[in-house]
């Protein structure tokens, strides 16, 4: 890995350039050496800067030196290269939107054929980087089914090699597990935190040191690791983990226990201050996560807090992933605002929502904005701010066309419509042009809120991959690395906040499914929110809906009525 390695791409370029023009028999071992250290550098540069294909090249060309000598030591260059190559978390940005983790585990593949020749910990350690990198991958391109089985294989290769950088990789992977996984822990309500890991019994020896079974808790295992490698590394994963599991905790609504993960990162920031900023880009996971639990526990004192807190955490990261973190807590913020009757208040978080969704392209920013807007808009309805609620309704009633929340979002301003006539009544037209230029969807509407995996937390789920693949994203990444990674990525798919998951904002959305990626028919795994965390409905709404149902029924039961005298008409004519 040449992470420190600072030379441009031109200079990198140039110094292939060089080294290449000589003959191969006549290099000196110095030359060769330096020439595969540039190639490593240079396919890491490519890469970097999305130019995925320059990558490939300079991998093949690694991989013909390898070829050509196999004693000598380019097998660990190239199994660098292609590790570097797997990077989700380094590759933020690239990977907003958009992700093939179709290619980056064929790149890990590659690793594990060069390990089955050479089982040496020189490789054993890019390839569980890379199988980290992969699930983390894999939960933003929703494809969690993947994951389980990644896990078993790098515990294995920790069976083989305990080291600590190993075992960093396995708590890395092990954290982007609790951001795309952590909502498959069962129904609704459980209280049960713990989640069945990998590994088949029947297949496992006594020889085996103790790994994941059936049984076993995500954070009790990372515990474990890090009691036997206090490495800074380690409590990177340690941190991530922790911060993966405030998903579930946040879906109980155990402010708490968040808070109590918390309080354990910033502990382990400061017991290894060389790692701060690894273990600390963890936090806007956890922060999100305790806003969004203080909302469901109607604790506006901490909502605001932790919601703060995540702000404070993305304006210090400044990353997609921590944005999308941040996207999560201000939106809970925002709507704690506008239930609770602060409009002025509401409106400066719903300009914060703004402002990020100006910012960054990933469509789980518009998802948590059209969810504040409609939050407005209610408020000005239930407050009489007859010209307010026009304004909102008129523009909402224009995002909603080509969003994917749209029928949501159309059903909900008929609701509002029909809740208070009179305010729109006293229009001068404008919210009924508005309204006319978008299809309203009457009756029942199903929805899907979106968000990384975060990853995200993390996400977005919502990806597509630049190759040609298709993948939704978390955001929530750490992406929530999840709203993913989330990495943003990923909240919670049963929860509401998003992954994409760092390792990506995941309630999110994840963001899952549209969005951050991780995404579910019942909510969002990164980025997104449960119809159940919406506030129960005002007495004239419940009346109004239920007029529309009676309304319905009616006019079902006439269509009817007709419909069998006209059949009994026909009979009776032939």
């Amino acid at each position: 890995m040449v992470a420190s390695d600072t030379r441009s791409v031109d200079e990198l370029e140039r110094c292939v350039e060089a080294i290449d023009a000589t003959d191969p028999a006549e290099r000196s071992a110095d030359d060769h050496a330096r020439l595969i250290d540039a190639l490593v550098a240079l396919a890491d540069a490519y890469g970097g800067r999305g130019a995925f294909d320059a990558e490939a090249e300079t991998i093949e060309r690694l991989d013909r030196l390898r070829r050509r000598d196999e004693a000598d030591d380019v097998a660990v260059h190239l199994a660098n290269a292609l590790a570097n190559a797997t990077s989700v978390r380094g590759r933020d940005d690239l990977y907003e939107t958009a992700i093939d983790p179709g290619r980056i585990e064929a790149y890990r593949d590659r690793i594990e054929a060069l390990y089955d020749r050479r089982p040496e910990p020189a490789i054993a350690a890019p390839l569980a980087r890379a199988t980290a990198e992969t699930i983390h991958a894999n939960g933003k391109g929703d494809r969690r089914g993947r994951i389980e089985p990644l896990l078993d294989r790098l515990e294995t290769v920790y069976d083989a090699h305990s080291e600590p950088d190993v075992a960093a990789a396995l708590l890395r992977a092990y954290a982007h597990a609790e951001l795309y996984l952590g909502g498959e822990r069962g129904g609704e309500g459980e209280e049960a935190a713990d989640v069945p890991l990998g590994g088949d019994d029947a297949t496992d020896t006594g020889d085996r040191s103790p790994g994941p079974s059936a049984g076993d808790d995500r954070v009790a295992r990372a515990e474990e690791l890090f009691r036997t490698h206090p490495d800074g590394d380690v409590a990177a994963g340690l941190a991530g983990v922790l911060a993966g599991r405030t998903n579930a905790d946040a879906k109980r609504t155990d402010v708490e226990a968040i808070e109590d993960r918390i309080g354990r990162i910033e502990a382990l920031a400061d017991r290894y201050p060389a790692q701060e900023e690894p273990i600390t880009r963890w936090l806007p996971v956890a922060t999100a996560n305790a806003a969004r639990a203080g909302f469901e526990a109607a604790d506006v004192g901490r909502v605001e807090h932790w919601a703060g807190e995540t702000v404070a955490h993305h304006e210090r990261l400044s990353t997609p992933s921590s944005a999308t973190w941040a996207a999560v807590a201000t939106f809970f913020s925002a709507r704690t605002s506008f239930f609770d009757g602060d409009i002025e208040a509401g409106e400066t978080k719903l300009e914060r929502l703004e402002e990020l969704e100006r910012r960054y392209e990933n469509p789980v920013f518009a998802h948590w904005l059209g969810r504040a807007m409609f939050d407005a808009a209610r408020s000005y309805v239930e407050t009489d701010r007859s010209e307010r609620a026009r304004e909102m309704v008129a523009a909402l009633s224009e995002f909603a066309v080509g969003h994917e929340d749209r029928e949501e979002i159309e059903a909900g301003l008929e609701a509002l419509r029909s809740h208070a006539p009179h305010l729109f009544d006293e229009s001068d037209g404008a919210v009924d042009e508005a309204a006319d230029s978008v299809e309203v969807t009457a009756g029942p509407v199903a929805t899907a809120d979106t968000a990384d995996t975060v990853d995200t937390a993390d996400t977005a789920d919502e990806t597509r991959g630049e190759t040609g693949s298709v993948g939704a994203s978390p955001e929530v990444d750490e992406t929530l690395d999840a709203p993913g990674e989330s990495e943003a990525a990923a909240v919670d798919r049963d929860g509401s906040t998003v992954a994409s998951t760092d390792d990506e904002p995941t309630d999110d959305t994840s963001t899952d499914a549209p969005g951050c990626g991780n995404c579910g028919d019942d909510g969002c795994g990164n980025c997104g929110a449960d119809d159940e965390l919406m506030e129960p409905a005002s007495g004239p709404v419940l009346a109004a809906v239920g007029a529309a149902v009676v309304l319905v029924g009616l006019s079902v039961a006439y269509t009817l009525y007709r419909a069998q005298r006209a059949l009994r008409n026909s009979l009776g004519s032939q």
